[in-house]
């Protein structure tokens, strides 16, 4: 019996289509406003009907999808916009992050990057439902390491390799602090990203991920999905309201105009 709840915990997993939305959207804003349509052209058909179906649709306050659908979308996406670099993955979660910690001060450190990033662990878990989601972020001697894992999902350690990219710079940016003067490299497993922040004296932070996949320990000193806090409460609130506000989006959100643009194409 405990056999089978833990395959529960780790080979299923629901992410809230909201999340999934709110990062298109800001991926759309991120690329000037062309995102849709290149997608519209380079996803495969079945990825093309989640996102005008299911991400992007008509759909219930609190509808989810499938993790692994959910994980094998956001990675083609950041294939198809970028090559797979990581950096639009990059660029979208730290802008989601960043509408958080504008809106929740106080899950800002001001000159505690690591405080600050430690908050963002109840934003980070948020989204998903029926799976161990794992977030923990310390201090080493030279720098600090964030590790952050989906378990389970093997598509995830590459997602999550950006995203937690996303997620330091958004804490720097916010506690007050650069991260111009620090080295940061990304240690994968299948479904868990290790990213560790060096100071160095002559390193600068990468224009894109380094995804090269490298053995890793599954981290543990993570810990399981907590209970709602106000921070994921927060986060529930800016989901909805880019749902319900974001101009670039909603032409293709699964109406006609959308099915008749994607047959031209």
């Amino acid at each position: 019996m405990l056999g089978h709840i833990d395959a529960v915990m780790t080979g299923m997993g629901r992410v809230k289509t909201r999340f999934l939305r709110a990062l298109v959207e800001f991926i759309q804003q991120e690329t000037h406003g062309t995102a849709l349509a290149r997608l519209r052209r380079g996803l495969p058909p079945h990825l093309l009907q989640v996102l005008a179906r299911d991400v992007l649709g008509a759909q219930e306050r609190n509808a989810t999808i499938d993790l692994d659908v959910g994980l094998e979308l956001l990675v083609t996406i950041d294939t198809v916009l970028c090559g797979g670099s990581g950096l639009i993955t990059m660029q979208s979660a730290s802008a989601i992050v960043s509408r958080v910690l504008s809106h929740s001060s106080g899950l800002v450190a001001p000159g505690d990057t690591l405080r600050t990033l430690q908050h963002l662990r109840a934003p980070f878990e948020h989204p998903f439902l029926d799976t161990e989601a794992r977030f923990s972020a310390r201090a080493t001697p030279d720098g600090l390491v964030l590790e952050l894992a989906l378990a389970g999902h093997p598509r995830a350690g590459r997602w999550l390799s950006a995203v937690g990219v996303g997620y330091a710079n958004a804490a720097a940016k916010f506690s007050g602090n650069d991260f111009a003067s620090l080295r940061l490299a990304s240690e994968l497993s299948d479904d868990a990203a290790r990213i560790v922040a060096r100071h160095g004296d002559t390193v600068s932070v990468p224009a894109v991920v380094n995804n090269e996949a490298t053995p890793t320990p599954r981290p543990a000193s993570m810990r399981r999905r907590s209970s709602p806090t106000n921070a994921a409460a927060r986060v529930d609130q800016i989901l909805s309201r880019s749902a319900s506000s974001a101009s670039g989006i909603r032409p293709a959100a699964g109406s006609a105009a959308w099915r008749t643009r994607k047959s031209a194409s």
